[in-house]
This record gives structure tokens, sequence and C-alpha cells, in this order.
């Protein structure tokens, strides 16, 4: 966590789940039994994790999310407050938190099995969202579509500007009032009905001034500010997991627009930011600004695709 007065401020909205997360030694199994190699517990989601990845690059950063009132909670509150995030969270009594598995194989990769919970309060009423106003960008994940819609609402009434993640279909009604739309290339596959959403990546596009923009994961990623479809290059990186890449793609994304970037830095920036989420276990890997900007330094510029 960066020290010392903080001129950025991020705000996130939506999931923090507990992650327990296995290396195993082949994915799918062959077998009833597959050997784990490694096993540890750590707080996931994407707004949560984005949210630490902007607090490690030296934003203020708060989080609003519902948790359980139940260990898994208490342990995410508490991980959450070590790298000074101020958690916003709705908390039932007798709820439980979100949870998942994930499996990662040999080469990093991960697979995930989430349990989404039982008597979450996805309710704005109970949270104070004073700081909104003051927040240079608001990152949503929809996870929890009342608390995002009512941030939306917020960051559009004060001039906020807004990143979306999205990974799937749900909730995507509220993308209209998105400013920097960054989808998956499943998501984008589903929603454009392409098998390659480059060529059709102006048609996510709700609004002329919307930048639009597709991760590729390894492959990198495709966006568009308005001046035409272009490539982004992936840091080249030694991958030990990659769980959380994507989110802190997002994280690192949002803190550049909320520190004043353009689009084509802030692109650079997270590229850097993701690569190096996925040399180490969970978000032990996540970088502070002076490590990301290196690395930035060293991506090729993006090309016309």
């Amino acid at each position: 966590m960066s020290s010392g007065l903080r001129s950025t401020m991020v705000g996130a909205v939506g999931l923090a789940c507990l992650d327990h997360v296995w290396h195993v030694e082949r994915f799918p199994p062959e077998s009833s039994r597959t050997h784990a190699s490694a096993y540890r517990a750590h707080g996931g989601g994407p707004a949560a994790t984005a949210a630490v990845t902007a607090a490690r690059l030296g934003a203020e950063v708060h989080l609003w999310a519902c948790l359980g009132d139940d260990a898994a909670g208490r342990s995410l509150a508490d991980e959450l407050d070590g790298e000074g995030v101020r958690l916003h969270a709705t908390r039932a009594g007798g709820a439980r938190s979100f949870v998942s598995a994930v499996l990662v194989d040999p080469l990093g990769e991960r697979h995930i099995f989430p349990y989404r919970g039982d008597g979450l309060v996805d309710d704005p009423a109970p949270l104070d969202w004073s700081v909104v106003p003051a927040v240079q960008a608001l990152l949503t994940d929809a996870r929890h579509p009342r608390l995002s819609a009512h941030a939306l609402a917020l960051a559009q009434r004060h001039g906020v500007p807004t990143v979306g993640d999205w990974s799937d279909l749900r909730h995507w009604e509220q993308t209209a009032a998105i400013d920097h739309l960054i989808v998956s290339e499943e998501c984008a596959i589903a929603a454009l009905g392409e098998t390659d959403p480059s060529t059709a990546l102006g048609r996510l596009r709700q609004r002329c001034d919307q930048v639009v923009a597709v991760t590729l994961g390894p492959r990198g990623i495709v966006w568009d500010a308005g001046e035409g479809v272009r490539r982004s290059s992936a840091a080249r990186v030694q991958v030990v997991d990659s769980t959380g890449a994507g989110d802190a793609f997002h994280g690192a994304y949002a803190f550049a627009i909320a520190s004043g970037r353009s689009v084509r830095a802030a692109m650079r920036l997270a590229s850097a930011v993701g690569g190096l989420a996925c040399t180490g276990p969970g978000r032990r890997a996540l970088p502070d600004l002076a490590a990301a900007e290196r690395l930035a330094a060293t991506l090729p510029d993006e090309e016309h695709a």
C-alpha cells in the first residue's frame, strides 16, 4: 500500500469474494483425485481486486460491496482494510459471503467455480455514498445490480467517468451508462454473435462518446475510442497464476483515467499491470506505480486492428 498524501480517488462497486485456490497437476482431472501442489485462501472478486490494484498504484479507493455475516466476510473486510481500501458494505444477519474454488493448472490458467452466497443484501440505502462526487473514476462489475445502478446514477449526475467490467451479459442494460466499457472476449462473443470481436467492436458502443474494448488475455486487447479499432499487446511475463489478471487490468485502467491519463496511456498501464498480476499468486504480485510504469514503457505501440 502506498503511503503519503493521495491525490487520485477511485470508486469501485461490486463483488468481493473469498477465493480458495488450488494449484493442480492437471486440468481437467483424469481420475477421482488430482494432486494439489499448493493451496491458499485470499480475497478476490472483480471490483474488490480492482480496488486493491488501484490502491497499490497510489489511489485513495472506496469500495461498495455486499458481504456475509460470516468468517469469510470478516476475512475479506480485514484484508481490504490492510490494503487501504475504504469499505462500504451491507452485512445481513445470517448471510453467507460469495466464495469461489479456483483451480490453477501447470500453465497458470485458472478455472473458477463460484458459490454466489446466500442472503446478501443488494440495497444501496444503508450505505454512505457521499464520497462519489469526489472520485475521479468509478468502476462497476454490476454483480450487485442495485448498488451498481445507484452508483452509476450518482456518477452521471456529478460528471464522474465510469468504467465497466463485464464478463457476461448479466445486467447488460447498465452498460449504456458506462463511459469506458471493457468486456471479456467471452462476453463480447455472446453480445455480438461473432467469433472475432475485433471485427465488430464498434457494435458494442451504445453512445457515440463511449470507449469500448475487449480483453483477449495473452493476445492483448482491442479497443476503440472513436478513432478506429486499435490493438494493444499483452505484457510478456512468466505466468504463475492468472487469477485476477483481468480484474487488475480494470483497476489499473480506472486508476489511469482517474489520474488524468489518455485512453492510450490507460491501456498501456493496464496491460502492464494485468501482466504483472500473473507473475505471482493472488494479489501478491500486484505492482506499485513505479514497477507498472517501467513495464508499460517497454510495451510496443498500439496497432490498427
